[in-house]
């Protein structure tokens, strides 16, 4: 299974470069992982700790450093995993969900991948990423970082679309507005051990915008096409659809945001 090697190396690579993550166990044979009843199996080191429901400041700045040192060690991990909820999977379920979209949602896609296009996404540096890092993928021990956990979409990407998903989730308001004293405690504590390039720093409103559509028609999608004879849960699409909206209205804002940061 090439997702599942790609995962668990990863995992193994990072906790190698000291990164805070789940564990995988090599069995005798060195492999990562077995068949068990037709399906593949891994045992994983059980991370001690609980998540953080309300991030603070202090938690914020906790995950921005470890990010960080996850993609200076993602850097040169040798694994190869295209992004499976990238801008091509974007397109091809706005096709699939066409008929759920009002006018103005697909007013509001065209518009940001049209702004995607016109960036050069290409040149942003890339490694492995975690590309999911909620609060919920995070464990902590009485304030102190216990660890990532949850790599099922990582992958190899733009370093600056990880720290966009994570900032739209652990530096949000109620209305999934940004906001400033945890966005500059994640951004500075990021940049103490890896500085963003002049090109991560323009990208940042445009991945933040990316950032929430993907969300949103994963969600969206997961809704209007739910696995048969799986009892799952499905969350909202909407949170991720208003705060594009807030996201593509407050682009020149957002940058200001950032320029302010950077000259703290």
């Amino acid at each position: 299974d090439d997702e599942l090697d790609y995962m668990l190396g990863l995992q193994q690579h990072l906790v190698k470069h000291s990164v805070h993550c789940s564990e995988p166990v090599m069995d005798r044979r060195g492999d990562l992982f077995s068949i068990l009843n037709q399906r593949p199996a891994a045992i994983i080191h059980r991370l001690r700790g609980q998540v953080q429901p309300e991030p603070e400041s202090l938690h914020c700045a906790m995950i921005g450093a470890e990010l960080a040192r996850f993609h200076l060690a993602g850097q040169d991990y040798p694994g190869i995993r295209r992004n499976p909820r990238g801008i091509d999977w974007i397109i091809a379920v706005t096709d699939m969900l066409d008929a759920n979209l009002t006018a103005s949602d697909r007013k509001l896609i065209k518009a940001t991948l049209h702004a995607a296009r016109q960036f050069d996404v290409a040149g942003l540096p890339q490694g492995a990423i975690h590309a999911d890092l909620f609060h919920d993928n995070a464990l902590f021990i009485d304030n102190e970082l216990g660890g990532i956990l949850d790599f099922d979409y990582a992958c190899r990407d733009s370093f600056v679309f990880d720290l966009a998903v994570l900032l739209n989730d652990w530096c949000i308001g109620s209305h999934g507005e940004l906001v400033a004293s945890r966005v500059n405690a994640t951004l500075e504590a990021y940049q103490r051990q890896r500085r963003l390039e002049a090109i991560e720093i323009d990208a940042l409103p445009l991945m933040l915008g990316i950032a929430a559509l993907r969300f949103w028609l994963s969600r969206l999608h997961d809704k209007t096409f739910p696995l048969s004879g799986e009892l799952t849960y499905v969350k909202s699409p909407d949170s991720f659809r208003d705060m594009l909206v807030l996201r593509s209205s407050q682009q020149d804002e957002i940058a200001q945001l950032l320029l302010t940061q950077q000259q703290r």
